[in-house]
């Protein structure tokens, strides 16, 4: 199994249109900004709110992605522009022989001691597997 030091992940590379279609999928791009508010509740880092949520989809926009070649299917590794400045970074699955994305998660990091899942534009898109 892959892991941060050890995996087949491909380089990162500016966005497609079909990359940025395959994010705007309503089961990928509601189930990530799901977690995104669901981990940010939980953390309490962001005072995000319902306008706020709804910016982040109206703004929703893949900047870079990275491909990982498994036994299963491929996983993409993409940079969402969310808002002026900030981005997540998330992960979704194409089953193999299938045309079926799945979201699997977002990359989480500890900031200032807080858990948190966004990033800035500087902040480069790295593997994650959780």
């Amino acid at each position: 199994m892959s892991n941060e030091q050890q995996n087949n992940m491909g380089p990162v590379m500016d966005a497609t249109p079909e990359i940025q279609q395959i994010s705007e999928h309503p089961e990928i791009k509601y189930a990530a900004i799901d977690a995104l508010y669901r981990k940010h509740h939980e953390h309490k880092v962001h005072s995000f709110t319902e306008e706020h949520r709804e910016k982040h989809i109206a703004n929703w926009k893949v900047t870079q992605y990275a491909e990982e070649q498994v036994a299963y299917g491929t996983n993409y590794f993409l940079k969402v522009s969310i808002d002026d400045g900030l981005f997540i970074h998330m992960r979704i699955h194409r089953h193999k022989n299938h045309n079926k994305y799945d979201f699997y998660s977002l990359h989480e990091i500890i900031r200032h001691n807080n858990a948190t899942c966004v990033f800035t534009e500087g902040e480069p898109l790295t593997y994650f597997n959780y």
